[in-house]
Order: C-alpha cells, then sequence, then structure tokens
C-alpha cells in the first residue's frame, strides 16, 4: 500500500480542490491518504472529519512544521512507500480518464529503479520538471528540459520509496519550511539513487501559501543560510 501523506494549514479551499482531484483520478495501485493538519482554524478539521474513512486524519493540533509533519507519517507507516504532498496541488490525466497518475509514478520507480520520482508541474511556460542551483544554492527550473537531471525536484509531490526512505532516513526537521525537499533530494543522490520527474503525469500546483510575503522570505533565508552552510554552497 501506498501512503499519500498531504500537510495541511489552513487554504480550506485548495485542500478540497487536492481531496476531490485524488478521489476522482487515484483509482489504483491500493493506498491510503493521510492528512496531517498543522493547527488549521478555517474550518479544515472539520472537513477532514466529514470524509470520514476516506482518509486518516492527524491532528497536530499546533503548527509543528512541514518536516516534522510529515515525518511522524512516515514513521506511523514504516513499511511503506511514501507520497509527500502539498495541499495546493491538484492531480489530474493527461491520458483518458481512469488511468490512474499513481500507477505511472509507480511503474517509473520500478522499471528504472529511481531513488524518487515526481510528476511534472504545469506551467505558463511549459513543463517544470525539477531544478538545478547555482553555486549560491538558489534554483533554476528545467522548462520541458528532459535530458538534463535535475538536483532536485519539488516535495510538493514527490514518490520515495521505501527503500530509499531507509537509506536516507527522515527529513531534516532543522527545516521548518523550505529547503527540505532540496536537501532530501541531495541526500538521496549521495546514497548513488536518481531522481526524475516525469512527463506523463503532469499536475496542477496552486502554490499557495499559508505565511504573508514577509514571513515566506524570512523562511525561504534563513533555510537557504542552513542549506547551504551543511552542503557547503556561497551565501
Amino acid at each position: 500500500m501506498i501512503i499519500i501523506s498531504i500537510l495541511t494549514y489552513n487554504k480550506l479551499s485548495y485542500t478540497k480542490k487536492c481531496l476531490e482531484s485524488l478521489f476522482k483520478y487515484t483509482a489504483f495501485p491500493e493506498h491510503k491518504i493521510v492528512v496531517s493538519d498543522n493547527g488549521s482554524t478555517d474550518g479544515t478539521i472539520d472537513y477532514l472529519r466529514s470524509l470520514g474513512q476516506r482518509i486518516v486524519l492527524i491532528d497536530n493540533k499546533e503548527n509543528i512544521g512541514f518536516s516534522a509533519a510529515h515525518n511522524n507519517i512516515i514513521s506511523l507507516f514504516s513499511k511503506n512507500d511514501i507520497i509527500l504532498m502539498n495541499n495546493d496541488i491538484e492531480v489530474f490525466s493527461k491520458r483518458q480518464l481512469g488511468d490512474s497518475w499513481l500507477a505511472t509514478l509507480t511503474h517509473a520507480v520500478e522499471k528504472d529503479g529511481l531513488g524518487a520520482v515526481g510528476p511534472a508541474i504545469q506551467t505558463k511556460r511549459g513543463l517544470d520538471v525539477g531544478a538545478v542551483l547555482d553555486e549560491y544554492a538558489k534554483g533554476k527550473s528545467l522548462i520541458d528540459d528532459f535530458t538534463t537531471e535535475p538536483d532536485w525536484i519539488t516535495g510538493s509531490c514527490i514518490y520515495l520509496p521505501r527503500t530509499t526512505i531507509d537509506a536516507v532516513g527522515l527529513l531534516d526537521t532543522k527545516f521548518r519550511f523550505y529547503y527540505e525537499d532540496v536537501d532530501y533530494c541531495l541526500r538521496i543522490k549521495k546514497q548513488g539513487l536518481k531522481i526524475k520527474c516525469i512527463k506523463e503525469v503532469v499536475i496542477k500546483h496552486n502554490d499557495s501559501t499559508s505565511s504573508t510575503l514577509a514571513q515566506k522570505q524570512k523562511l525561504m533565508i534563513e533555510s537557504r543560510q542552513y542549506f547551504a552552510g551543511k552542503w557547503g554552497y556561497k551565501c
């Protein structure tokens, strides 16, 4: 069974779109949707409870951060493959209705022995299929470039096989928000494993934020500084 681990913190309208798209397009393989809420105050908890057994709900009561919330699920379901997913993601299929985006990601992992795989993200410029880092640990998106191996693929939707998790470990909780996915992908690659985005699965990333612009910038700077120090990048 594959665990789809979703973190919520307010933004109820996005959560509804995310889960509705999952219910519609995730027919197989066997999976379980686990939603970890970080203290939402906008009715999110009531909505999640109304879904009953369609999901597993973990109510953290407070904002424990991205990494800690996902780590709890990774540890709780200690034998399963995990998909980390933001609540502002909408999945759909480029193929005919009934094909499963999840089955396509699973097949890619098994076929190519990947350490992690993600979908492409539809943007106005084309398909975002990962990013590369410059010497200052700043990323440049790879748009429609399926030949360059990315330094990382977004943690907003990333499939982690259990073999990868066993080899790499949990997310680094010193990253409260931002750069935890970059760090994890580099740790995967350090194990000699490959990461990849595949164009056969395309998602919509609404890129909502539960922080103000000033808060987001502050968190981004703090995370980049920690990441740069950890991995030897300039900052």
